[in-house]
């Protein structure tokens, strides 16, 4: 089974992937690097090379290669739920856990990343950004099993609710799920 994290940019994704990582000693796919690596390129580099919609079918092309059965935790990135048939691959192989927290804490977040290594945040601008984050809301919400607040400072505490919140979530029957 698997267990991804669903959110908007700077949500916490790659920190509490990684915390459960260390918690359980599960293998973690770290999608936006997988797609990176893959390419050769950085997310910036696609985005300006191939643009966005060619970046969210690298994404949905690394997920489709993880084996559905492995034992993985998944990191993705913000914009894979706009690709429906990723979120829906996401929510066949396991559990879907939304990292949220306000607009003014990832605004301070993404404030704190070096230029250029975020190509939305370049090419939408602040009021842009908040705008994508307002939809994309909706997004996650539908893709995901369950909501953790990612106003905590804590990655392990995260990691260890999701790991608790996921182990209740398996023991359901299959029908209970969604």
């Amino acid at each position: 089974m698997w267990t991804s994290f669903v959110g908007f940019m700077a949500s916490g994704k790659t920190t509490v992937a990684d915390a459960l990582q260390a918690a359980t000693g599960r293998p973690v796919v770290h999608v936006d690097a997988a797609v990176t690596a893959r390419a050769g390129a950085t997310i910036a580099e696609i985005f300006a090379r191939e643009g966005e919609a060619a970046f969210r079918d690298r994404e949905l092309a690394e997920l489709a290669a993880l084996d559905a059965g492995r034992n993985l935790v998944v990191d993705t990135g913000g914009g894979l739920v706009e690709t429906p048939a990723a979120t829906e691959l996401l929510r066949e192989r396991g559990v879907v856990i939304w990292l949220d927290a306000p607009w003014e804490i990832h605004r301070t977040r993404l404030k704190a990343c070096p230029p250029g290594e975020r190509p939305l945040l370049d090419k939408l601008g602040w009021a842009g950004l908040e705008e994508l984050f307002r939809r994309r809301r909706r997004l996650y919400a539908a893709a995901a099993d369950f909501r953790l607040s990612a106003t905590v400072a804590d990655p392990a505490l995260l990691a260890r609710t999701a790991m608790l919140r996921s182990l209740v979530w398996s023991r359901r029957p299959a029908e209970q799920r969604r």
